[in-house]
């Protein structure tokens, strides 16, 4: 979604390059001379924003991504729930993904987010900001882990320590401006024609290769995620997929290889007038000045600092779907607010609000409004408030003393995660404390998957709001969309997940995992696990070993 904001006088620089002709289907160009290193262990992973998980397995099982059928889903391993990060966002998604993190700890919290330490408010949603998000993550990526194998990004800003990156943006820029959105991933795949000649050229195929097919989210947003237009756009995919594995296929390197298609994050439809504004919420309902934008590009601390003094209102709101709320409650931005100062902040500081709140706090006030599905708010370093309409719950972590989180669900009154009425996780609801994967094995098929896990340690950032609104299903926090994602609900964050590859039996399942996983599991697939050694902790964990033993289709890895 970054060529949104490609400037008028770079279309009309390019507008005659994109005249001139586009990418086609025609089989790839590819030939890998015999002298070329082809390293014995090596990994694609196809990266597709936004693929709605229900609607590509509808096209899968209707015969319409034959490409994807037949070089992953039926000849390796699809995993049943695929999960994705919280906030479910591009910036924040692919981020986990390469660095095996959650949110919480890489500090990527979207597409938008703002730093109460430093006063930054980041954006990069333009053509000259998306590529900060390498300055911004506070974890190691997979391509410094593997500095000496020779690794390859395809259009992703992501590519901190890759060695060949390629961006497309000027091409993909003005295709995106033309509305010929199809064309940005036809190019993805063109790009395995130039990793050839490079091949051929510097006698070495590449170890991994990430290539991200951004136009499907692109659709999704424009068109809504059930549209004609979405199904086309999955079938470009499968197609580009095809070009691909045919051309490698081609030239003898597909059997050994490990191949990997994924997306970042889910994508639903909205209804046009179901929408609900933060922003004028706040500024005409309560009556409070905020910041919500952009604001002093300028790299000068003192003057975000400057310019924040008159507000104590940031709202972050990115992805349509989820709003970060940061309050300010003494004189520095700096200094974050307890619980108790988040409860008592509109009595505190803008008392005059409390009428058009009926005498409600603000997590109240937020979670009636129509559109929000869940409220959260950081009640201490490990516990948050779950709020949902009248009911509410606390979730609590602690670290067992092997360095193990551990986490509890306790409804205070009612069930806001519906969990009790949900067989699987029913057994777990205020029985004590259970890890992340106990977690994810009972509540992954739930309204909310991976929920407490995942929106726990989305707090341990400083980048995340002191309370966060969620949308309910078919609502927007705003209006220039009618597909979104970004919440927290099964259809935002289920994902599409395959693996193909040696030793992985065919026609396979597994029952859950999460994005965090594919860092450490690409490293394993390259027999470099060892490597996070040498790293900071993640929160994914590899999953081979499961791949290999994994059963039927009848018979899921539990």
């Amino acid at each position: 979604m970054i060529w949104k904001y490609l400037s008028a006088a770079g279309v009309l620089t390019c507008g005659l390059f994109f005249m001139c002709g586009c990418a086609c289907d025609r089989p790839l160009n590819i030939q890998v001379d015999s002298q070329v290193q082809v390293p014995p262990a090596r990994v694609i992973v196809f990266l597709v924003d936004g693929m709605r998980a229900n609607v590509a397995q509808g096209m899968i099982d209707q015969g319409e991504l034959p490409n994807i059928r037949r070089y992953l889903y039926d000849r390796g391993c699809h995993v049943e729930n695929g999960v994705s990060v919280v906030p479910s966002i591009t910036y924040a998604a692919i981020s986990s993904i390469t660095t095996g993190c959650y949110p919480g700890r890489h500090d990527v919290m979207g597409n938008k987010w703002f730093d109460r330490v430093s006063g930054k408010y980041q954006n990069y949603m333009f053509i000259r900001s998306y590529q900060k998000v390498d300055h911004d993550i506070r974890a190691a990526t997979i391509y410094e882990a593997l500095e000496d194998k020779y690794t390859v990004t395809i259009q992703t800003a992501h590519r901190r320590g890759a060695t060949r990156p390629y961006d497309n943006w000027m091409s993909s820029g003005v295709n995106y401006f033309y509305g010929c959105d199809l064309e940005i991933d036809r190019l993805v795949a063109k790009r395995f024609e130039e990793i050839a000649v490079c091949a051929n050229q510097n006698g070495r195929w590449p170890d991994f290769i990430l290539a991200y097919f951004p136009a499907v989210d692109s659709i999704g947003h424009k068109y809504d995620a059930n549209s004609e237009k979405y199904r086309q756009a999955l079938i470009n995919v499968d197609t580009q997929v095809g070009r691909i594995c045919r051309a490698i296929e081609k030239n003898g390197l597909l059997d050994d290889y490990y191949l990997l298609l994924v997306s970042d994050h889910g994508h639903l439809p909205m209804e046009i007038d179901c929408y609900w504004l933060p922003v004028d919420y706040f500024r005409q309902t309560l009556k409070i000045p905020v910041v919500d934008n952009w604001f002093l590009e300028k790299e000068n601390a003192c003057k975000w600092h400057e310019y924040l003094k008159k507000y104590r209102v940031v709202l972050v709101n990115g992805g349509s779907r989820r709003c970060h709320i940061h309050l300010r409650c003494s004189d520095s931005w700096i200094d974050e607010p307890s619980f108790e100062q988040v409860r008592h902040f509109l009595k505190e500081y803008y008392p005059h609000s409390l009428e058009a709140t009926c005498g409600k706090d603000l997590l109240d006030s937020l979670a009636d409004q129509e559109g929000v599905k869940i409220v959260v708010a950081k009640m201490g370093t490990n516990t948050v408030l779950v709020k949902k309409g009248d009911s509410q719950a606390i979730i609590s972590r602690r670290m067992e003393s092997d360095g193990t989180r551990v986490y509890r669900y306790q409804p205070i009154t009612g069930d806001p995660l519906n969990y009790k009425e949900h067989a699987p996780t029913a057994a777990w609801v205020d029985a004590g404390f259970f890890d992340a994967q106990t977690w994810l094995d009972a509540n992954c098929d739930s309204e909310f998957p991976d929920f407490i896990t995942a929106v726990t340690e989305m707090f341990d950032s400083k980048r995340a709001g002191q309370i966060v609104a969620f949308a309910k299903e078919g609502w927007n926090f705003g209006r220039d969309n009618i597909g979104g994602h970004g919440s927290v609900v099964r259809e935002d964050m289920i994902v599409p997940f395959m693996f193909a590859g040696p030793e992985i039996p065919a026609g396979s399942t597994l029952r859950a995992a999460r994005l965090v996983d594919v860092m450490p599991t690409v490293l394993e697939m390259l027999g470099k696990l060892d490597r996070l050694d040498a790293i900071n902790p993640i929160d994914g964990r590899s999953l081979l070993p499961l791949l290999k033993k994994s059963a039927t289709a009848t018979q899921p890895v539990r």
